[in-house]
């Protein structure tokens, strides 16, 4: 039963982020994610305690790497997803096909 509620959670997080990105600006929708990553409540701490895990979308990859890197004790609790790469100078290249920032993906829909 807990991992059935795990998953409804998972699907409603997502779900309701990807409607914030949609109705959000990026800007606004990653200031959302930092604040919940660097002063979480005392909700999501509760949650992270019980097991459940918060997936990060769309952060590009020095600032992952650096959280991976960092004595940072929460990483256990996060999931990155669609990390944007980035090249040897921090920029985000384009995918020539399709003008589309590139980011790491795990093959799955």
């Amino acid at each position: 039963m807990k991992k059935l509620t795990t998953y409804i959670v998972m699907i409603a997080y997502l779900a309701w982020g990807h409607i914030s990105a949609v109705n959000a600006s990026a800007t606004s929708l990653e200031r959302w994610q930092l604040k919940l990553i660097y002063d979480p409540n005392e909700s999501a701490l509760e949650r992270e305690n019980k097991g459940f895990v918060t997936n990060d979308h769309g952060f590009d990859g020095n600032r992952v790497g650096q959280w991976l890197d960092d004595p940072f004790e929460r990483t256990e609790n996060m999931m990155f997803t669609r990390v944007r790469l980035t090249d040897t100078g921090g920029e985000i290249p384009l995918n020539p096909e399709t003008g589309m920032e590139l980011s790491a993906d795990d093959g799955r829909d």
